[in-house]
Order: C-alpha cells, then sequence, then structure tokens
C-alpha cells in the first residue's frame, strides 16, 4: 500500500490539513484501475466508514497478493469539516461537491476540488460513495447519470438492487460523476444511509457490493456470491408520498418493504398531546425504498419514496 498526500494546506493554528489517498497494486500493472471517492462533505459518516473499511481490506489482500489491477482509495475530501462537526468547507460554507473540475485559481474549495480531479484522471471506472441531501434514509442504490461514457453493465457487478438511471440535471454540471465521466472514466454514484450517523446494515451492503465489483471486473482476484438482479429505475416510477400534518413521525415500515395500495405506512402524531393526527397511507404498490429519517417532521416533507413497476398514481 502507497499513502500518500493529494492535498496539503497549512494552517496557521493547527495541524496541516490533508487529504490522503492509498493506492494498491503494482503502478506498472495493465490490470484494469479504479478509484474510490469517500466523504465529500463533513456529515457523510457512512461514506467514510465504508472507505476506510475498504483501506483495510485491500492492505490484507495486497499482502496476500490478491490484487490485479490498481486501486486507488481516498476515504475523505472534507477532512476540515469532518474534524469541525460541520457539512461544508468551514471557513466559506461552499460544497467541495459542486467545484468540479475545480479551478486552481479559485477558491479554496475549487482548489480542493481542481487537485482532486487532476488525480483522478485516467482510471477506467470511478465510483463515488454519496450520502443523501435531505432528511431521509434509503435502501443503497446505484445513481447513473447519461452522457455519453456510462457504462451500465459494469454498474450491475455491483449486485445492488436499484440503479436510478436519468439525465443528468443542470446542477450535476459542476459535480464529479458527470465531469469524471467526460474524461471518459466510467463513473458512477452509490447512495446510501443516513447523514451524520452509520447504518451498519447499509454500509456492510456497498462494502460488499465494491468487493463484488472488483472481483468481476478483474481488479481483485476474489471469489464472491452473486449480489441481486439490478432494477433499472425510472425517476417517473418513484412515487413520493407526503406529510399533510406537522407532528411526531412514526413509521411502521422499513426501507425494501413491499406495500400494497392503501396500506398504513406511518403516522403522525401531535407533538403535545400524542393524538394522531395522520395516517400515512400507501397510494399504490410497490416497494419502500426510502423515508424520513427524524423523529419530528414538517408539514409537505416527503415522508417516503416507493419504485413501483408500474405507475399506479398521480406523483406529487
Amino acid at each position: 500500500m502507497r499513502r500518500f498526500d493529494i492535498v496539503t494546506l497549512e494552517s496557521p493554528n493547527r495541524a496541516p490539513l490533508r487529504i490522503e489517498g492509498f493506492e494498491f497494486g503494482n503502478k506498472d500493472s495493465k490490470g484494469p484501475t479504479v478509484a474510490i471517492v469517500g466523504a465529500m462533505n463533513g456529515d457523510h459518516i457512512n461514506q467514510l466508514f465504508v472507505a476506510s473499511g475498504l483501506v483495510e481490506y485491500l492492505r490484507q489482500k495486497e499482502s496476500e497478493g490478491k490484487i490485479l489491477g490498481r486501486i486507488l482509495i481516498i476515504p475523505a475530501v472534507n477532512a476540515y469539516a469532518l474534524n469541525m462537526g460541520e457539512k461544508n468547507w468551514p471557513l466559506d460554507k461552499t460544497d467541495i461537491s459542486t467545484m468540479f473540475p475545480g479551478y486552481e485559481l479559485g477558491e479554496t474549495t475549487q482548489r480542493i476540488a481542481g487537485r482532486l480531479f487532476e488525480t483522478l484522471k485516467g482510471y477506467d471506472y470511478g465510483i463515488i460513495l454519496e450520502g443523501r441531501r435531505d432528511q431521509g434514509m434509503c435502501l443503497p442504490y446505484v445513481k447513473l447519470i447519461e452522457s455519453g461514457y456510462e457504462d451500465m453493465e459494469s454498474v450491475k457487478d455491483l449486485g445492488l438492487g436499484f440503479i436510478h438511471y436519468r439525465p443528468h440535471e443542470p446542477t450535476e454540471t459542476v459535480m464529479l460523476q458527470y465531469n469524471w465521466q467526460l474524461w471518459e472514466t466510467k463513473a458512477f454514484s452509490i447512495v446510501f444511509g443516513k447523514t451524520g450517523t452509520i447504518d451498519h446494515n447499509a454500509s456492510s451492503e456497498v462494502h460488499t457490493a465494491i468487493v463484488r465489483f472488483l472481483s468481476k471486473r478483474k481488479i481483485l482476484d476474489f471469489a464472491l456470491f452473486e449480489g441481486r438482479v439490478s432494477n433499472i429505475i425510472d425517476p417517473h416510477k418513484i412515487t413520493i408520498v407526503k406529510a399533510s400534518r406537522a407532528g411526531i413521525f412514526i413509521s411502521s415500515m422499513r426501507c425494501g418493504a413491499q406495500v400494497q395500495k392503501g396500506k398504513v405506512m406511518g403516522k403522525i402524531t401531535d407533538a403535545l398531546t400524542g393524538e394522531t393526527l395522520e395516517e400515512i397511507l400507501s397510494p399504490c404498490e410497490g416497494i419502500m425504498t426510502c423515508q424520513y429519517s427524524h423523529s419530528l417532521i414538517f408539514q409537505n416533507s416527503i415522508a417516503f419514496r416507493i419504485a413501483s413497476v408500474e405507475l399506479c398514481c398521480e406523483l406529487v
């Protein structure tokens, strides 16, 4: 294993701030190459946890001579925010994940993104461990945006249950996946967990999925059981269920549960009296892929997301 600094920022009042990379395999190897990027934000604890676990796992596999290609892991991009307990870059509150491909003469987060992107260019595959941007928790899924350089077959090698495949949105042109794909890396994101905490079940599933991917892509010499048959989800087949009242949110289901139309998925009670204000019913049949993750919910917040094979109700 080779451990090295990708970015080093001197600080007048603390130790230097470093973004570190961990490289496995022979640099002269002719096997496939993959780069894995962990926590972009300071509340992406699941992503940091999975990336650091992969470093330990691959260190062992390298000592056993199991690395066939070359693997780079960057566990944390925004180490400063992680140390300070904040989401974004603490000094100016900017989001590094929206600064790509970066600018060497720009603001600090633009320069960090630029140096990081220079390191990531040229890899065959790119995996971004991504946290949610809302107050939800979800089943692990792949986010793959259309750019002309995406590779659906390699994504299926993960063996995760769902692939969200869609055109890119204007805001995503400044994110890593889009720019990485433009430089002809087969990049995709794995979205999982709840921000700020570790979901051990989801993290274990993502760890296993990445090891499976490395095995199937001939980057790692290690046999693993097959995963799920991945379902490609049309964004228009995701039904959003919102809360009509504010109060204490009580879910009666877990992510991944099959729901029927009319089934009670949860309820909202008055925060002061305990009175039931709303029973949340499923408007259609499908798989509950995501739910609100906090105990207090606001009116019109998204309580659940349901993936349906057939569009059977009006989307909100």
